[in-house]
Formats: structure tokens, sequence, C-alpha cells
């Protein structure tokens, strides 16, 4: 992102103390993959969510610690209340001004990364330890409120229902173990619903 000639005095800076850090850590022969801005919605472009990630970093003092403490998800909001560097609040790009528009992170994407991060990290850390925490992980993810995508919409179509992150994980799994395998007959719902269309 910061190579090519820009204008702006921010890339300008931030290319700089990059050059200092690649050369001070000797990564002058490391590669680094382009990122991608094709087919993301302007708040989910690399350029902001990696704003908001150093933010977190810069806010957040033992981040990981303070993961392993959650108890609600009321505090994992809390900690990922955060917002995208001044700079950003009009740009999504360098050397692109837009309209300012606060960059923090929604409810829903703070839901993800409780869904698809912070659950299955603290599964496995605990797990590493010889910990048993399923049933507070299970307490957490029932906190979340359901997914929304047409999977889930799918199964609302033919009655189930989902009220938290617990059971649309769940109807994932199903879908993805029984439905796509075509195994109808070993799944309870499969069974209930070809019942219901004799």
């Amino acid at each position: 992102m910061l190579d090519g000639e820009k204008e702006d005095n921010y890339c300008r800076s931030l290319r700089s103390r990059f050059d200092y850090l690649r050369h001070k850590y000797q990564l002058e022969k490391c590669s680094f993959e382009p990122v991608q801005f094709f087919k993301h919605r302007p708040d989910n472009f690399p350029t902001i969510r990696l704003s908001q990630l150093a933010m977190l970093y810069h806010i957040e003092q033992n981040l990981f610690s303070k993961i392993c403490k959650i108890n609600s998800v009321a505090a994992v909001y809390d900690i990922f209340k955060v917002n995208a560097l001044y700079y950003w609040q009009d740009h999504y790009q360098f050397d692109k001004k837009s309209q300012v528009k606060k960059k923090m992170l929604s409810k829903s994407f703070i839901d993800l990364i409780v869904i698809n991060t912070i659950v299955p990290v603290l599964f496995a850390f605990a797990k590493s330890q010889g910990r048993e925490i399923s049933e507070n992980l299970v307490e957490l993810i029932n906190q979340v409120s359901p997914e929304k995508n047409a999977i889930i919409e799918k199964f609302s179509y033919f009655g189930i229902k989902s009220t938290n992150a617990f059971q649309t994980q769940s109807l994932l799994q199903l879908k993805n173990e029984y439905c796509n395998k075509s195994k109808c007959l070993e799944c309870a719902i499969g069974m209930e619903l070809l019942k219901s269309k004799k």
C-alpha cells in the first residue's frame, strides 16, 4: 500500500518509518502480498481495517490477557470500541479524500470476531493448558446475535429460526456435515423435513 509515488504527507511519513524499520530488522528480503480492495465495501477496505487494528493495539495494552478474562459479549464490545486514526476519517485510500465519516468497528463486525476468532482462540489456548472452558464459551456465543447469511435465511424459510450465534453456528455445521454430504436420513432435521413432505 505504501509503494509508488504518493503526494500525501501522512503516507510519506509512514513510508519513511517503514523503510527505517525494514532496515533495522533486516526485512529487505521479505516479500509482501498485495492487498485487495476489489469487491470490498469501503468500510471494509484493508486501509481502514489495518488502521482500526493498529488503534486497538495502541489503546488496549495486554490485549490477549484481557480477552482471556472476558465473561460477556458486552466486555468484548468495550474492548473493541475503536476508531480508525484521524487521517482515515476523510480517506479510504491514500491520496483520495472522501466525505468525513467516523470509522468504528460495527457491532455485527465485532460479533463476527467473537464467533470466528475469540471463541476458537480461547478454546485452543485453554486446551493447550489442559483447562476445560467449553461451557463458558457456549455461554459467550449464546449472547451474540444470530448471523445473517444465505444459509441461515434458507433454514429460516423452512421454519428453523435462530435466536443467537450458537444456533446459527450449529445450523452451519449441519449444512456442512449433513446437507452438503446428502446425509438427510442421518439428520433429525432432514428426517422431519422429509416426513412433512409426505
